[in-house]
């Protein structure tokens, strides 16, 4: 059986798919846990959020740059 979809993406139509929130909140609370689990201390969890929101910092000016 051979299926169509809207979605499908070209080279010059490609679209990144997005987590919707509610996703986003189960995969926060899962990487949460494990990290308590793994015995990190509020700080050590503040420590890796903050690491994770500069690799998307700099994620998003490499795309700025290039489409500058």
């Amino acid at each position: 059986m051979t299926s169509t979809s809207s979605t499908a993406s070209s080279p010059a139509t490609h679209v990144k798919h997005s987590v919707n929130a509610k996703a986003a909140r189960v995969l926060a609370s899962s990487i949460y846990r494990q990290l308590q689990d793994e015995g990190c201390e509020a700080r050590d969890i503040i420590s890796v959020s903050s690491q994770l929101i500069d690799l998307v910092t700099t994620e998003l000016q490499k795309i700025d740059l290039s489409e500058a």
